[in-house]
């Protein structure tokens, strides 16, 4: 068991995940992540070994996020059919064997997806592959990836220009949509001491100029990694955004964040409206394993007890990694005395 307490008004509790430091759990090798599952509804997706977080900036939407109308219909049917959700647990659903990302934020909101491995490329190159929708709804809903080093991962990494959340990882990789005459590109940026440098990328180039946005539809993108040179792109279509040497890094082993962000999606914008994206087959290679434990819910605060369990005992040296809000946050392990929480290294405080 585990406690977590806050003076504030609330702390959330997403994930303790083995601690920065600690050995790999396994051997380098490929991973893959297909999905499976057919529920006859869209069925929360709580997968044991993940980190799913889904976080809003908005005070009332601590415990309800606003309503929208996700893909798929109340039987799973595929798009166009649609259901209604606003709660954190139908933020993240599965249906006919992918998952989905859905939300709507007024203030400011994100949905990321952690795997518990790190991407290897300690001895060369080394492969993140994901295929995704391409339908977008609007240009203020968008989706990135994060690479960051374990001891330098935050939970709530964030471009330091956007109002919310930590800023940005001390050291990493950052691949992230943006937009061009109203069509989508990608860009990339690489961290160094909470400094984002920019990697030269093709800006003209759209995915709506050479396929037919489609929200069933999942296509293939692929991130390739080494100590040198960072390619991102659609390799079905040969379709690169990013290809260049990023300048060499002091680290060779980074956690993967799939990132689903929503900014007043509907802001100056006629019919836009919040977007869902469509993941499957999320594979890295070569890959090294890490432990994520879940906790049994997602929050603490005044109204609730103190106390949270883990399925399992942590590994040695784990630590606990949550996001919490207010001053004087404080943490009790197995029934121990009370501690001050410690901020991870962060531009934001």
């Amino acid at each position: 068991m585990r406690r977590l307490v806050t003076a504030a008004t609330l702390a959330v509790l997403l994930a303790l995940v083995a601690a920065a430091g600690a050995s790999p759990s396994g051997a380098a090798g490929p991973f893959t992540e297909t999905f499976s599952g057919q529920p006859s509804n869209p069925a929360p997706w709580r997968p044991a070994d993940w980190d799913v977080t889904v976080h809003s900036r908005d005070d009332a939407e601590r415990y309800e996020l606003e309503s929208m109308s996700a893909d798929h219909g109340h039987d799973c049917a595929g798009p166009p059919a649609k259901h209604s959700i606003s709660s954190y647990d139908d933020a993240v659903f599965l249906c006919r064997d992918h998952v989905m990302t859905s939300i709507n934020a007024a203030a400011y909101g994100l949905i990321y997806l952690t795997p518990p491995q790190l991407v290897d490329f300690s001895g060369g190159e080394a492969v993140v592959r994901f295929d995704m929708s391409t339908l977008r709804t609007a240009d203020r809903d968008w989706v990135d990836i994060w690479i960051s080093p374990y001891s330098d991962e935050l939970q709530l990494a964030l471009q330091s220009f956007y109002p919310d959340l930590n800023g940005p990882p001390r050291r990493g990789i950052h691949v992230f949509m943006s937009t061009f005459n109203g069509q989508t590109n990608f860009k990339a940026e690489v961290y160094r001491g909470f400094e984002g440098t920019d990697l030269p990328s093709d800006e003209g180039l759209t995915f709506e100029s050479f396929l037919t946005p489609d929200a069933a539809r999942r296509d293939t993108f692929e991130l390739r990694v080494s100590g040198s040179k960072l390619v991102f792109g659609m390799p079905a279509y040969n379709k690169w955004w990013v290809d260049t040497n990023h300048g060499g890094l002091d680290w060779s082993r980074g956690v993967v964040q799939f990132g689903h962000h929503s900014y007043t999606p509907t802001k100056d914008c006629s019919g836009c409206t919040p977007n869902t994206w469509h993941w499957d087959n999320v594979s890295i290679n070569p890959s090294v394993p890490f432990t994520i434990l879940r906790a049994d819910r997602r929050y603490v605060d005044p109204s609730t007890p103190d106390s949270v369990n883990f399925p399992k005992a942590a590994p040695a040296g784990a630590s606990l990694r949550f996001a919490g809000i207010g001053e004087n946050i404080e943490v009790s392990f197995n029934g121990g005395a009370w501690t001050r929480a410690q901020l991870q290294a962060q531009e934001k405080v």
